[in-house]
């Protein structure tokens, strides 16, 4: 157990509509850990599929190009981009994020990317220059992403080049400036599958030995 002299905020993010969703569980695992080794750990749960996003389209597009044009907003522009502040401003407002990430048709849920895609802004989470290209702005923090699929999509597996659900995220998140990410494989989840019980126990140690040490993952990754 560790008494931080600076607690650490962390954001579970549930990218799964399902009720005993395995990324969930596995994702609570890294949480409950992290409590036990922080008790003074802020932590909160975003549920996708609960959260009112905005419609990324109209006035919001505008807002977004008026920034890369380097124009002013117009009202409605600055209304439809003051909700986006506020959501990218509750995301950065945190040290390190967890992700509960279904493989949804061998990518991720729709919900997810509609989130990313809204806080994912110039001027708020990267930027771009001619001369420098992108570069992401959410600097200091660190992620644990759960990659739960049905089945084993793991290096070596057949099914290893149909995996677009990995790639996505890692090259997000590095575009946005976190580097210090750590995967947790939880496939195969199909129960009927061999080995998916002996996946699930190995993805729920590996998602509590990622929380010890001196704020786990986070203090490795500096």
């Amino acid at each position: 157990m560790t008494h931080d002299p600076t607690p650490p905020r962390v954001l579970h993010l549930i990218a799964s509509p399902r009720r005993g969703s395995s990324s969930t569980a596995i994702g609570q695992a890294h949480l409950d850990e992290l409590r036990r080794q922080h008790p003074g750990a802020h932590t909160e749960t975003l549920d996708l599929w609960s959260l009112d996003l905005p419609s990324i389209d109209g006035d919001l597009l505008d807002a977004k190009y008026a920034i890369l044009a380097r124009r002013p907003h117009e009202p409605a522009q600055a209304q439809a981009w003051a909700r986006v502040q506020a959501l990218v401003a509750q995301f950065l407002s945190f040290d390190h994020y967890v992700f509960s990430v279904p493989m949804w048709n061998l990518g991720i849920p729709y919900r997810l990317k509609h989130y990313i895609d809204v806080i994912t802004q110039p001027g708020l989470t990267f930027s771009w220059t001619p001369e420098r290209g992108y570069e992401g702005l959410v600097h200091g923090r660190t992620a644990v992403v759960v990659y739960a699929s049905a089945f084993d999509y793991t290096p070596g597996s057949p099914l290893r080049d149909w995996d677009q659900q990995k790639a996505f995220m890692t090259t997000w998140l590095r575009y946005i400036g976190i580097d210090a990410v750590e995967a947790i494989d939880a496939g195969p989840t199909r129960p009927s599958e061999p080995g998916a019980p002996a996946a699930r126990e190995a993805a729920e140690a590996r998602a509590r030995q990622l929380a010890q040490g001196p704020f786990g993952v986070v203090d490795r990754m500096r």
